[in-house]
């Protein structure tokens, strides 16, 4: 691996903390496994979690890099990770198909949420989402709404988990989002929700960094529970990496002591895969 990984370090730069990300900047690279992690599974405390733990039980240090799933496997791809934990199947089969990515597993699911304004009885300011159960048919009434100027939507950070998904569930419902009402948003998951608080615009999040985040003081579940709304986890390895703790950190993640840590991480993880919507 190289001893300099620019890309790396600017995702970590652009992505965590400040300050956090200047003194991992000044270890050596090659003596840490670097593990991509989704944004979402950094912004809820996941990946802090997982770090700990993998240091209590197997000794191993990681250097998490955290970013929107796409650039995660884009860096990954070229090996510029050791390892990723994504939530975008559909980019991770691909590359998996590709033979640019290997050793591809399933380690947890969650759902996503469909959030937005409320009044003060928790019920949607928009009538047409009170009591809707349809994903779908939820994104159609907000974008006619939307049309109306009277909502709004904040999307996903490029690339991002949430992003990838909703964009397939609104070609699902036949609608090319945009105009005013369709926003884009910051860099990773709780930035996307701490931005659609302040504006009272809808979003679609995932529920561990719905359930960590504080600042979401506007905005209220109003949909959720649909199945195509399954939020699904997988590691991977690099075919250009050999870093040696890779498979070590692979074993440990989805063996019974990585389990042990997922089961009792708060924000509704779940070790089982989700039924096909």
């Amino acid at each position: 691996m190289p001893l300099v990984r620019r890309d790396v370090l600017a995702l970590l730069a652009a992505c965590a903390a400040p300050g956090w990300a200047a003194a991992q900047q000044r270890r050596p690279q090659q003596a840490l496994l670097l593990v991509g992690v989704a944004t979402a599974l950094f912004d809820s405390g996941m990946a802090q979690r997982l770090r700990v733990a993998v240091a209590r039980d197997a000794g191993l240090a990681i250097q998490l890099v955290p970013g929107p799933s796409g650039k995660v496997l884009a860096l990954l791809e070229r090996g510029e990770l050791d390892v990723a934990i994504t939530h975008a199947p559909e980019l991770e089969a691909g590359l998996e198909k590709q033979g640019l990515v290997h050793d591809r597993r399933f380690v947890a699911s969650n759902d996503y949420l469909l959030a937005g304004p409320v009044g003060p009885k928790g019920r949607p300011e928009l009538p047409a989402l009170a009591g809707e159960r349809d994903v779908l048919r939820a994104l159609q009434a907000i974008a006619a709404a939307g049309a109306r100027g009277e909502a709004r939507f904040v999307s996903g950070a490029e690339r991002s988990g949430a992003q990838l998904k909703e964009a397939a569930l609104f070609r699902q419902a036949g609608i090319t989002p945009q105009g005013p009402w369709y926003q884009r948003a910051g860099a990773g998951s709780g930035e996307t929700l701490a931005q659609a608080d302040a504006v009272r615009a809808c979003v679609l999040v995932d529920r561990a960094t719905w359930s960590a985040s504080q600042q979401r003081k506007q905005l209220g579940i109003l949909l959720q529970g649909d199945p195509r709304l399954a939020d699904v986890y997988h590691a991977m390895r690099s075919f250009r990496s050999t870093h040696p703790a890779a498979k070590l950190f692979m074993n440990w993640l989805t063996g019974p002591l990585g389990r042990r840590a997922l089961q009792n991480a708060p924000g509704g993880f779940r070790l089982q895969a989700p039924r096909p919507a």
